[in-house]
């Protein structure tokens, strides 16, 4: 009987420290999948050479960004893109910039439905480019993350534009009201 009992409160000891460390694990990945929610994508500081063909068939080089040009990159899947997609969209109108001054790029998933419905929003806002393309336009601009958004300067660098997307209206391309 004295074996039993000391294996009994062996056995309960370790299922303690077993569920303890259990417990510690879950709130260290939940703290982790918070931060990387609330930190923003970052984007390297300037625009290497890059040239594909958007969504409607035009062609987009790194040359026809021009300043103040905004770039929106997103990922069908990533539940911080699917939030950013709506206030994205109405903040592009609300400031009132024109699509050729804005590239979003959709970056291409497993599903590719969403991907579609992400194009579709986005159309008539921005000149959009997907799939395979998207690809070559996150490396030249050195997307470590989704969402970004960013806007580029009079010397061909990027910089963020900022989750709350408030100063969009000022990343206005020169000559445009």
């Amino acid at each position: 009987m004295d074996v039993s009992d000391a294996l009994t409160g062996l056995l309960t000891v370790l299922c303690l420290f077993n569920l303890t460390l259990t417990y510690g694990i879950v709130r260290r990945l939940r703290a982790l999948a918070r931060s990387r929610a609330d930190s923003p994508a970052t984007v390297s500081g300037a625009v290497e050479d890059f040239a594909v063909t958007a969504a409607s068939g035009v062609s987009v080089s790194r040359a026809d960004l021009a300043p103040g040009t905004v770039l929106a990159f997103l990922s069908p899947g990533c539940p911080p893109c699917a939030a950013l997609l709506p206030r994205f969209v109405e903040a592009v109108e609300g400031a009132g910039l024109p699509a050729e001054s804005v590239l979003a790029v959709v970056m291409p998933g497993e599903d590719t439905a969403e991907a579609q419905q992400y194009a579709h929003a986005l159309e008539r806002i921005a000149t959009v480019v997907e799939g395979e393309h998207a690809r070559t336009v996150s490396a030249a601009c050195g997307v470590q993350g989704f969402p970004a958004v960013c806007a580029v300067d009079a010397q061909g660098r990027i910089h963020e534009v900022g989750s709350d997307l408030s100063s969009l209206g000022a990343h206005r391309p020169a000559g445009v009201a």
